[in-house]
């Protein structure tokens, strides 16, 4: 089959046709508008002014470095330049004192405004832009100690709002779903697992109407440069079904005038109707993840609360019949027990792969402190089931199944990690047609040696966007060497290689790299630090003990480095993925770490990806990760790594 073209309507010579910043576009612009409050700074000194001066201090370094020439500066405290030379603490050993977001058990949702005058939550905007908590803290600072006036009278100012959006355009829109995931606000449906119930303070936002969503998401659109990955900064909430926006498709249609890229959509399937899916082929190139989580009528109405399943049951169908890639995901809960959900996951993927899924993705379900008091199921004993099935399941069926978080598959049942074994192909795949079969092994690709499944996913990945027309891969199976070769270009639905991947090789995730390695290694060297800590999670440990063991560090001689591993304590339940620790998490481990003062170290390596939302070193709580040497008083640097969601 040819490539196909990514086709882009209202674009000159390849580039998008923007809109100009006039007066009138910059009039028809939402209003993005925040309320003032206290600055969630526990006060250190009694000294008024002195305070004010502190916090205003703390929220410049919250968000800025000072640099002495290359080198980073540190400043501790302060002292004013007049008579009083009285030096004043920045930090008490209570760091900015914040507390993220979230609620304790029993504890009631606070109230938010609501109504299209509603202000943003200014706590997800520490998250995502966190110079608009830096506005809002130094007018909170600074009213502390002084009056406003007009006209003589003095002004209560209880807000304010964004003079000029082009000044907060930013390299924030990477991909068009970072402008329509803004849809995803509303759900038809209150499933028994929802991540949203209780999520935390930044991940909320008040209410609006359609009407006022549809004219932010149209400030969305006329702010986005595709060409350039740029646009406004996020204000996501926790996602919810942005397919059920009553503006989805005309937003939809607004991305398509400006970008080919593909739209991959998340949805439910409760709008999937044979109009709607018409209507999403015409916007091509589109791939669907679908939420179907049974296959069964019944049961998806008790999970869901669908009072109609069967047009989400039916949509698989029309979306083959429209040419429309996607995956079947189906969230393993045991309700109402184990068995009943074991059968079911059986038959879903069993009909996802009849009506040409392109894979099926199995979610180990997981829930927070927040989602539930109390242990609603034995995690071992319901992840190690649903994966044993899942196995059995890759021995039957034609389409990839993959469990999600993949690395609790693989140290449950992969004495060796890391490995370019392949778990699925996609039917008609390219890498179908040359034969390639789950279990193989990858060995090379067009004859460069593969010794780590990274490795061997980003050479597939440069073999498909290369566009060359042969290529060839050598897979060890059944302790055989088999050379497999073909053409790039032999395809057909579901598979395509603009949404496609790895020319249909389906892997158990991404795997660790190797290069971390390398940086944690230079990281260190350049601390001159002796105690190292590495912070990482349960689930990647294995991996890289295994990683260490093969390829020690080069360390300076005297040179410690010991893992540690924090609890999710903020997320609590049975949440187990690093990406998900907090600053507070890292924090209480430091602090409480059992080995000892002897052994307290002297440098905290953490990796960056809990803290990769926003480019802004925050957690998911809207915290900068500097706090953590502000509280512990022990050096932190970040290891610049990719988050391993799958």
């Amino acid at each position: 089959m040819r490539r196909p073209q990514r086709g882009v309507r209202g674009v000159q010579g390849g580039i998008p046709l923007l809109m100009g910043r006039g007066k009138e576009s910059k009039d028809e612009d939402h209003v993005f508008r925040y309320r003032l409050g206290d600055t969630g700074r526990k006060p250190v000194h009694s000294d008024r002014l002195a305070e004010m001066v502190r916090q205003q201090l703390c929220n410049i370094l919250d968000i800025a470095q000072p640099l002495q020439g290359d080198s980073e500066a540190a400043a501790d405290a302060f002292r004013f330049l007049g008579p009083q030379r009285r030096a004043y603490e920045l930090y008490n050993g209570n760091g900015t004192s914040k507390t993220g977001g979230g609620r304790s058990e029993g504890e009631e949702q606070s109230a938010v405004d609501s109504g299209d005058n509603a202000c943003l939550n200014l706590a997800n905007a520490a998250l995502y832009e966190p110079r608009i908590e830096f506005i809002a803290e130094q007018l909170a600072s600074l009213l502390s100690v002084v009056e406003l006036e007009s006209g003589g009278e003095p002004v209560r100012i209880d807000g304010f709002r964004l003079k000029d959006l082009g000044d907060w355009v930013g390299p924030h829109a990477a991909t068009p779903a970072d402008v329509f995931n803004h849809a995803a606000t509303r759900c038809q449906y209150d499933c028994i697992f929802c991540y949203n119930r209780g999520s935390v303070e930044s991940l909320e936002q008040p209410p609006h109407s359609p009407g006022e969503e549809w004219k932010e998401l149209e400030t969305r659109v006329r702010h986005y440069n595709p060409r350039a990955g740029r646009g406004l900064f996020p204000t996501f909430g926790s996602p919810r079904e942005a397919l059920a926006h009553p503006h989805i498709l005309p937003l939809l249609r607004s991305l398509r005038e400006k970008t080919g890229e593909p739209f991959r959509l998340c949805s439910n399937g409760g709008v999937l109707d044979r109009d709607f899916v018409a209507a999403l082929a015409e916007l091509a190139p589109v791939y669907l993840d679908l939420s179907l989580n049974s296959s069964s009528p019944q049961r998806r109405s008790m999970l869901m609360a669908d009072r109609c399943p069967e047009k989400a049951i039916g949509a698989p169908a029309l979306l083959a019949d429209a040419g429309i890639p996607f995956a079947v995901t189906v969230v393993a809960w045991p309700y109402p027990g184990l068995e009943e959900m074991l059968r079911d996951l059986d038959e879903t993927a069993r009909y996802a792969d009849a009506e040409q899924a392109r894979l099926v993705q199995v979610n180990l379900p997981g829930y927070s402190r927040f989602f539930a008091a109390r242990e609603p199921f034995d995690t071992g004993e319901v992840w190690g089931e649903t994966v044993r099935l899942v196995q059995r399941l890759r021995e039957e069926l034609t389409c990839p199944i993959f469990v999600s978080p993949s690395l609790y598959e693989e140290n449950l049942t992969r004495p060796r990690k890391n490995q370019p074994e392949v778990i699925g192909v996609v039917r008609d795949s390219p890498a179908a047609r040359w034969g390639l079969t789950a279990g193989d092994m990858v060995t090379a690709v067009n004859g460069i040696p593969v010794k780590s499944r990274p490795q061997a996913r980003d050479l597939l990945a440069l073999l498909q966007e290369s566009g060359t027309d042969r290529a060839a891969m050598t897979v060890l199976r059944e302790g055989r060497s088999v050379e497999l070769a073909g053409d790039t270009g032999d395809w057909s639905y579901p598979f395509d290689p603009i949404t496609g991947t790895h020319l249909g090789a389906v892997f158990m995730g991404a795997g660790l790299r190797t290069s971390y390695l390398e940086r944690l290694e230079a990281l260190v060297r350049d601390s001159g630090a002796r105690e190292v800590l590495f912070l990482t999670s349960t689930l990647v440990r294995p991996t890289l003990e295994q990683l260490l063991r093969e390829r020690p560090l080069s360390l300076p001689e005297g040179t410690r480095l010991r893992l540690g591993v924090p609890e999710n304590r903020f997320f609590g339940g049975n949440i187990m993925l690093g990406d998900l620790l907090v600053v507070q998490d890292f924090i209480d481990f430091v602090n409480e770490h059992p080995e000892g003062a002897e052994a307290r170290p002297d440098l905290v390596v953490i990796p960056s990806s809990p803290f990769h939302l926003s480019g802004w070193g925050r957690d998911l709580t809207g915290r900068t990760y500097l706090d953590i040497a502000r509280e512990t008083g022990v050096a932190v640097r970040l290891l610049e790594c990719h988050p391993i969601w799958e």
